[in-house]
């Protein structure tokens, strides 16, 4: 799960509150399905889970309360939020990382070879970043690597 969009929506359900405090399921499903109109009712409640099991809220007395303080967080006028990179697992890893996983989940190259590969290829080459060789390796092995190929860009 993306923690810092999580934080984002949660603060934003708080702050619509008056006592800043906490906040019942339904007036979050209500803030953010049908007041903001930024997930579905059915995502609402899947952040509500997930932010619990990651440790974001706890639950007293049926109301979510924040283990962070909600007015630290700013909150852009223009914030919206994608559902699929909301419950991404991986967002949180930085991009290299990522892209590790890929190649040895793809069974194609491991983790060692990939690392060696990408290494030597930037010998040669000055303008690139580590990324960016990790990326042109694994696509020359026929990984698809599209959609990191957005964040570098």
């Amino acid at each position: 799960m993306d923690h810092e969009a999580a934080r984002r929506l949660i603060a934003i359900a708080i702050s619509s509150r008056k006592d800043h405090d906490s906040i019942s399921r339904q007036d979050m499903i209500k803030e953010l399905s049908f007041k903001r109109r930024l997930l579905s009712t059915e995502s609402v409640n899947r952040l509500i889970e997930a932010s619990l099991k990651e440790g974001l809220v706890q639950e007293n007395d049926g109301n979510l309360k924040p283990n962070f303080t909600v007015s630290g967080i700013s909150v852009p006028l223009d914030f919206s939020v994608n559902e699929k990179d909301l419950f991404s697992e991986n967002s949180d890893k930085p991009l290299s990382e990522r892209l590790l996983d890929l190649a040895v989940n793809s069974g194609n190259i491991s983790k060692k070879d990939a690392i060696k590969i990408a290494g030597d290829f930037l010998k040669t080459m000055k303008f690139l970043d580590f990324e960016t060789a990790l990326m042109i390796v694994l696509s020359d092995r026929g990984i698809d690597i599209r959609d990191f190929a957005k964040e570098i860009i």
